[in-house]
């Protein structure tokens, strides 16, 4: 890179082609910083998003660059992904992502460029905890659009590079915006008026079921078995239906499969060895302790016995009290204070106080 091109108030921006980071670009350099755009490539589903962000940035005047990542994604995220899903887990791609991906590259970019400052569209802020100096993240006016949940596992020296532009700001606000700005996709299409972005980017469609399939069928996976039809049974034991694969369950679902029976039931395990789906009333879902593993901190250095906290469980769940006790091992036992719906393994348990991220780690089996 030319040396006139680095400069000192330097920002490298992740741009996907969508609403929130293409404002983002457009507020950055409103406000001076002198904004390099970088798309990653993580699979062939994003080809689009990227000339939408190439487009963007040619209307704006900033520098540009694509970052093939597609190999290193498919190694971490989807890998874990598919494995997640065979062994019982609900994965969360995004929460993966994020740090072992998305602002590594960005980090590593800035590096490589000379920026100072990383910036994305996140529904975000940062925050510095005036005890301890620490940083954290922290929740914004977006509401359900509020992404800190995703980005958790951010360490110290990330947070301290990180901008975001859309602090303050809702999504409606965003698309007035870029309404506004009169910013274009690649064939002339507003910005403004492109749909949200789906949770998971390199499924195509909706159908996560399909693409571990694929997934599986190139691997000759015994995990197949998965797909196969199996018998319902109740809290007792009774075969009281059917059930179209494991794979299309997760816990406390209460749709997809065929019973019996007029009794509203839910998902409360899976039993692998025999191709069984069990299920039972709502309160056979509802947990008041879990136990959290590879937790990482943010707001906090560590968490003391007792600590008091909030959890979320779910991006989508509300924030419900908890105590919060470490183990020798590391991880840790929650105790809530009103027994949560459905806390399933493999997503994540993130712990706020007074709307800043505390810390995390991933609900154990």
């Amino acid at each position: 890179m030319d040396s006139d091109l680095i400069r000192k108030n330097g920002v490298i921006l992740g741009m996907s082609g969508g609403v929130d980071s293409s404002v983002a670009a457009f507020l950055l350099k409103q406000q001076g910083f002198d904004v390099h755009g970088i798309s990653l490539l993580t699979s062939p589903l994003g080809q689009t998003g990227l000339e939408d962000a190439q487009a963007i940035s040619r209307q704006l005047g900033i520098h540009w660059e694509m970052i093939d990542v597609q190999d290193i994604f498919r190694d971490i995220v989807i890998r874990d992904f598919v494995d997640a899903y065979t062994h019982g887990r609900t994965p969360n791609p995004c929460v993966l992502c994020n740090p072992s991906i998305k602002f590594n590259v960005l980090s590593q970019a800035a590096e490589r460029l000379g920026c100072q400052h990383i910036a994305t569209g996140h529904y975000a802020q940062v925050k510095t905890i005036p005890d301890t100096g620490r940083l954290a993240l922290a929740k914004t006016e977006a509401g359900l659009k509020d992404q800190t949940y995703f980005m958790y596992r951010l360490p110290q020296m990330v947070l301290a590079r990180l901008i975001f532009p859309l602090a303050g700001m809702t999504k409606p606000d965003v698309r007035q915006i870029a309404e506004k700005a009169g910013l274009l996709g690649t064939y002339g299409d507003p910005v403004a008026a492109k749909p949200d972005s789906q949770d998971n980017c390199f499924v195509p469609g909706t159908s996560y079921v399909d693409y571990l399939r694929q997934q599986l069928e190139q691997q000759d996976h015994d995990a197949l078995r998965l797909f196969q039809e199996g018998p319902v049974v109740n809290m007792s034991g009774q075969h009281i239906g059917t059930h179209k694969g494991l794979v299309h369950y997760t816990l406390g679902q209460r749709k997809g499969f065929s019973v019996q029976t007029t009794e509203r039931l839910f998902v409360v395990g899976r039993d692998y060895a025999t191709n069984t789906l069990v299920v039972g009333p709502h309160e056979q879902v509802m947990f008041d302790r879990i136990r959290v593993v590879d937790p990482v901190y943010s707001g906090l250095s560590s968490i003391s016995s007792g600590e008091r906290l909030d959890a979320r469980i779910r991006n989508s769940a509300k924030e419900v009290p908890c105590t919060v006790y470490p183990l020798d091992s590391g991880s840790l036992t929650v105790e809530f204070d009103h027994p949560v719906s459905a806390p399933a393994p493999g997503q994540s348990c993130v712990f706020y106080r007074d709307g800043l991220i505390m810390a995390g780690g991933y609900i154990a089996d």
